[in-house]
């Protein structure tokens, strides 16, 4: 390998840390060195001799030149009879040994591992390492070549020479997907918010719209988006004053409110302006710099059930009738969409009355605007603006 494949390699190695898409590329470039006939990185649990060699496209759990029913067959059984496991358990992490070190070639070929997984294959030497290793687990990395290709000094030594940067793009892409994952569940409970939520940059523009908010702009009745990302009202006036507003809050730190008048309802938006306050990172830049949150009088909350069934311990039954009460729904026209009987609502409200602690309809009404006016019912994924 020389220095001009070294730094292309370390080059690949740290964009497949943030392009998990690239962990394959990588591999195969390496293999293509190193003369590898299959090169794998996997997890290995030591405890139960479980291997994990497969995984989705953003995981750093990658091969190259592996036959897929190959990788399979040492998932389920071949890794239990890996003569070399035992032997390379403690191997510290980021060392690396070659697998002649870690058993006799003489009693490799008489073993079960050999002669029915590396033989097929034509695999007989190996270079092993451990590039991460919490408890009994290691993130493990193997490289395959023939029997008449034995690893030499200088190889092991240069390929020492990538692990470190291996083990910190490793580390690199397990803290970018926790951070990515932690972003997602955000935004899925930015989503469960019964009202409009858009985030804001310094200069106006948003960078984040949830569900609520992306159905209210899809009406463009009283309040839109433009291709450009920013906020238009229903007329020229309350489109420059909720810019300025939104420009208040991002430079001066001043939050505040105004209706926005609808064509369709006699009932105006509400919308509330509030300054995040966030300061601009030298070479990052800011994240989002104010938020608008906007209600719509005329949608009501959108419950789930089964919140109310595990809550209060209601009925199905029971349940649909707070549920659609919550909505704006009367009993009687309940009953009329259900096709029941009058009765059959009252003796339901009653019960729903008693197993929720209350005595009448308003008093409902109030406790379940309370306590579930916060979560909205699952939506699909927010919109996030480029």
């Amino acid at each position: 390998m020389n220095e001009s494949q070294y730094d292309n390699l370390i080059g690949k190695i740290y964009d497949a840390a943030v392009m998990p898409e690239l962990w394959p590329v990588f591999l195969e470039q390496l293999s293509e060195i190193f003369g590898s006939r299959g090169t794998v990185i996997y997890l290995m649990d030591f405890a139960s001799r479980s291997p994990t060699c497969r995984s989705d496209e953003v995981s750093f759990i990658q091969s190259a030149r592996t036959d897929p029913e190959t990788i399979v067959s040492y998932e389920r059984y071949y890794s239990k009879v890996n003569v070399w496991l035992e032997n390379s358990k403690d191997l510290p992490e980021g060392e690396l040994i070659t697998t002649d070190r870690l058993f006799p070639v003489r009693e490799l070929v008489r073993t079960e591992w050999y002669n029915d997984w590396l033989k097929p294959q034509g695999y007989f030497h190996a270079m092993i390492g451990h590039l991460l290793k919490q408890d009994t687990l290691a993130v493990r990395l193997s490289i395959f070549r023939s029997k008449q290709q034995p690893f030499s000094a200088d190889e092991t030594a240069g390929f020492a020479r990538l692990v470190p940067h291996l083990r910190r793009s490793c580390m690199i892409h397990k803290n970018f997907s926790e951070v990515k994952r932690v972003l997602a569940t955000d935004t899925h409970l930015l989503n469960r918010l019964p009202v409009g939520l858009v985030l804001f940059d310094k200069g106006g523009q948003a960078v984040f719209v949830n569900q609520m908010a992306e159905n209210l702009a899809r009406c463009s009745d009283g309040f839109c988006l433009n291709a450009a990302g920013r906020c238009l009202a229903g007329n020229a006036n309350e489109t420059r004053a909720l810019r300025q507003l939104i420009g208040n809050a991002a430079e001066r730190g001043q939050g505040n409110a105004m209706s926005l008048h609808r064509n369709h309802s006699n009932r105006p938006l509400s919308a509330i302006v509030v300054s995040l306050q966030n300061q601009p990172v030298p070479f990052i830049g800011s994240g989002p710099s104010v938020a608008l949150f906007i209600y719509d009088p005329d949608r009501p909350l959108d419950l789930d059930d089964s919140l109310l069934t595990q809550c209060y311990g209601l009925s199905p039954a029971e349940a649909r009738l707070a549920t659609a009460l919550l909505r704006g729904q009367t009993p009687s026209d309940y009953a009329q969409t259900r096709a029941i009987s009058n009765n059959t609502v009252k003796t339901q409200l009653k019960q729903v009355l008693a197993k929720t602690g209350t005595h009448r309809q308003s008093e409902l009404i109030q406790l379940l605007t309370t306590g579930f006016g916060m979560l909205a019912a699952p939506t699909k994924a927010a919109v996030i603006k480029d």
